[in-house]
């Protein structure tokens, strides 16, 4: 059974006629492989040849520092593309799974080859890669700020706008270790934690074996809103 591509259905709330997948885009071949958690998906140096996406579960985009340190870049998605755009080109960071990870791998020239059929598919294209640079940028702003408070709950707030269902309130389980958050924004993960215990006292967050429950979305949001009102 084919399972449903997380790209696509993305792609299709893009295009001009919401909700409406066109045939042609529908019918897109593409192939899948589960990488375990842990497992490399992409390797900093390849040419990638194929427009890799995030099918289910969590990656992470990462780059190897000189003195053998990890820096996560940002956490990758359900229709996230992990190669920075749909031409082929050489990787110059690694993708790795977070959690267990359905990949999804189209080839390249057929994406390209729908953008001159599919009214709107570029710019829709596009409009996916502009939204994972606006994370990034976002990203920035937080490891440019001291506050380490600011910083996590910049990143739990981001984590639970992408993985919440639409429509669906309440907790939110984000299955990442304290130790990959900590380490997506530049702190130990002692630090981290004791952020989170602190949170956690106020009953804003509650932690778990490798996960972090949001329960109180709108207290973060007044974190940062204050952070930025201040400075």
């Amino acid at each position: 059974m084919i399972q449903e591509s997380a790209f696509i259905r993305r792609v299709g709330e893009l295009l001009p006629q919401q909700g409406y997948i066109n045939p042609a885009l529908a019918s897109l071949n593409y192939k899948s492989t589960q990488v375990p958690k842990g497992g490399e998906i992409l390797c900093a140096g390849t040419l990638g040849r194929q427009v890799v996406t995030i099918g289910d579960g969590i990656a992470m985009r990462y780059r190897l520092l000189p003195d053998g340190g990890r820096q996560i870049i940002m956490f990758l998605m359900p229709g996230d593309v992990c190669s920075p755009h749909i031409y082929p080109t050489t990787i110059d960071h690694s993708v790795a799974a977070v959690t267990p990870v359905r990949v999804d791998r189209f080839e390249c020239e057929a994406l390209i080859g729908l953008t001159n059929v599919i009214v709107g598919l570029n710019q829709a294209l596009w409009t996916l890669a502009e939204q994972q640079n606006a994370i990034m940028r976002d990203h920035i702003t937080s490891l440019g700020r001291g506050d380490t408070r600011l910083r996590v709950a910049m990143l739990l707030i981001e984590m639970v706008n992408r993985l919440r269902v639409k429509g669906r309130n309440g907790p939110v389980l984000i299955p990442v270790t304290q130790s990959l958050m900590a380490d997506a924004i530049g702190v130990t993960h002692i630090h981290f934690n004791r952020i989170l215990s602190e949170m956690s006292r106020r009953d804003i967050v509650d932690t778990c074996r490798g996960s972090v429950i949001v329960k109180n979305l709108a207290w973060l949001e007044r974190l940062t809103t204050e952070f930025t009102c201040a400075a």
